[in-house]
């Protein structure tokens, strides 16, 4: 088998995985995206909903109440984004197809607007939001909006039966981590990708520095969509949208108030 056949290979074996076990009320990285790039609509005051929109905004949002700052912001993030997948599947994919598809000038562009698109809402966010630890803005803001924890936990059980399939679990392609959430938790079939594309490179690598430039740029196109999706959540808006689309945002509330309860529970012993 050569090569090309080998990666064919691979990425066929991962889809049927991908297709076959998947967990399907799991919140990936498509609905996600659906999610952020359909119209709003008008929020009910009061509601479950909204409070639970209010509460993700005042988490993760960027602060930033300027909504042209904010959609300049997250358009250089997905440019970022999308020029760091460009680049690390070319560096990836030149390993099996040779030479790669990418010219120098072009690679040097990509780059370019990798560095820029991705650094610059980061940096907003760390000179920001992100001077309170992820912790102390649930925290804050369960109590602003619902009260106390209990409250927002009814809120959430209330959430949970109205939109049965969300899930409280959502993939870290579809949500950005942060330390108290495992890139393990439902990300597997993932993992098992990338280990298959580890393993496939020894195949075709044949020096050591070659096999270990691979699992490197897995790694980092691993992160890609994470970031991606972190862009959105700090700078897309968490606006009302359609009766199937508020599944993610509804999973994201449902896994946070997982997160505090957790919390109270190690504090309390």
């Amino acid at each position: 088998m050569d090569k090309v056949g080998f990666f064919v290979f691979i990425v066929l074996m991962y889809a049927i995985y991908l297709i076959m076990f998947r967990k399907r009320k799991t919140m990936d990285f498509f609905r996600a995206a659906r999610y952020w790039f359909s119209m709003g609509m008008v929020r009910r005051p009061g509601s479950a909903e909204e409070r639970a929109l209010r509460y993700l905004a005042e988490v993760y949002g960027s602060g930033i109440y300027l909504l042209w700052v904010n959609r300049l912001l997250a358009g250089f993030g997905i440019l970022g984004c999308l020029a760091a997948f460009i680049v690390l599947a070319n560096e990836l994919c030149s390993l099996y197809f040779a030479p790669a598809a990418l010219s120098p000038y072009w690679l040097d562009m990509m780059a370019l607007v990798m560095l820029i698109g991705v650094f610059l809402p980061i940096g907003v966010m760390v000179f920001g939001k992100w001077q309170k630890t992820i912790s102390q803005r649930r925290l804050g803001a369960a109590h602003r909006i619902f009260g106390n924890l209990d409250r927002a936990a009814d809120v959430a059980n209330g959430l949970r039966n109205q939109y049965p399939n969300a899930s409280d679990t959502p993939t870290t392609w579809a949500f950005p981590i942060h330390p108290d959430y495992a890139a393990f938790e439902v990300g597997k079939p993932f993992l098992y990708a990338y280990a298959a594309i580890a393993l496939s490179s020894l195949y075709v690598a044949h020096t050591a520095f070659r096999f270990g430039e691979t699992l490197f740029l897995a790694f980092c196109l691993y992160f890609v969509p994470v970031v991606f999706h972190g862009v959105l959540t700090a700078f897309g808006g968490w606006n009302q949208k359609r009766q199937e689309l508020m599944d993610y945002p509804v999973s994201v509330f449902l896994r946070d108030i997982r997160m505090l309860e957790n919390q109270r529970k190690l504090l309390s012993f």
